[in-house]
């Protein structure tokens, strides 16, 4: 909510600008099934675990969930309906956040990038979006990722001010809702760093999910000669999604390579379930630095919760209620790919 009337997640004017007002600890879940296929591509499963076994996969367990269930009226079309859906719940987590125009701030945080030593490292962000057609979009300013001018360099507080939201719904686990770009730990550290252990150079919007081996040599070329026009000495490549999406993230580090750009990757395994196979789905050799943020194939041991939220049954029409083991990749933002959440991997 913005105490200057602005809207929270524009379309038309700039973010990263003037005073947002948000409560910590909240969070809106939209649920919804899209009853038509249009398409060869298809919603995919998401569950958010608030009291078993795989509560401790993401942090919506600690937050007080302000859930959101939507059902599609007849003739409404996928899109039609992931457009309202979104809409709504935008305009439901600015209207929650309404209260906070009257009240004191426990906390404020500035976001603000001032002179740094130049013997620093400058670092930059280079952060995926997708947009792999209907119902995986990520967009910019209200504009899917592939037709917002994508690679280009923005003002990092534009991400956390509601420039980029998400309309994907793809693999739950790889999915990058909108609160992950509104409280980015990637950018909050980078800032909070700046003058300190590095220079933060800024941050590159660039598209997931080109579509031929062309596109994605001219994209991950274009991201790195933008992330070199901001100066920087290193880069932090995130992913969005899965599948080709790594092959977009593992040539933008190839080609921030070979401009000089020292890089690390942040991705996700996608191995079997007991990691005995490689859980990379592309690599290259100039990718020598890579996070990984988890298997997406594990499996959670099976419960029973006491309630379910926002529909009775799985896609595939089992019982949401006793669905037995779940793979990992069906957890909302279980193996998030920017550095959001707090999974390590442990050597023995």
């Amino acid at each position: 909510m913005r105490p200057d009337g602005r809207a929270a997640f524009p379309t038309d004017d700039k973010a990263g600008e003037g005073r947002t007002n948000r409560l910590d600890g909240v969070a809106v879940l939209s649920c919804l099934d899209f009853p038509a296929e249009e398409r060869p591509l298809h919603e995919q499963e998401s569950v958010v675990d608030l009291a078993g076994p795989g509560a401790e996969l993401t942090p919506f367990a600690a937050d007080t969930n302000v859930v959101l269930t939507f059902d599609a009226r007849a003739g409404l079309g996928n899109e039609e309906l992931e457009a309202w859906a979104r809409g709504t719940t935008l305009a439901v987590a600015e209207e929650l956040a309404g209260p906070t125009l009257d009240a004191s701030p426990d906390d404020v945080e500035r976001f603000e990038l001032g002179a740094a030593d130049e013997g620093l490292p400058s670092i930059a962000a280079l952060m995926q979006l997708s947009d792999l057609g209907p119902l995986y979009y990520q967009y910019v300013y209200g504009v899917p990722a592939g037709r917002a001018e994508l690679p280009r360099a923005v003002d990092p507080a534009e991400v956390l001010d509601g420039a980029v939201t998400c309309g994907e719904y793809h693999w739950a686990a790889l999915r990058n809702p909108t609160i992950v770009f509104q409280r980015s730990a990637l950018v909050r550290t980078l800032y909070r760093e700046h003058g300190k252990r590095l220079r933060f150079a800024g941050l590159v919007l660039m598209r997931g999910y080109e579509q031929t081996a062309e596109d994605k040599q001219r994209a991950a070329v274009a991201t790195a000669e933008t992330a070199a026009g901001l100066g920087a000495d290193g880069a932090i490549v995130t992913t969005d999604a899965g599948g080709n999406s790594h092959t977009d993230v593992m040539l933008t580090v190839q080609a921030c390579e070979e401009a000089g750009i020292r890089s690390t990757a942040i991705v996700a395994e996608m191995a079997d379930p007991d990691s005995t196979s490689s859980g990379l789905t592309d690599w290259v050799p100039e990718a020598d630095s890579i996070v990984t943020a988890g298997n997406a194939e594990e499996v959670v041991p099976a419960w029973k919760p006491e309630r379910v939220l926002g529909g009775e049954t799985l896609l595939d029409g089992t019982s949401a209620a006793a669905a037995g083991p779940i793979p990992v990749r069906n957890y909302l933002g279980a193996t998030n790919q920017t550095g959001q959440f707090a999974l390590t991997a442990t050597t023995w």
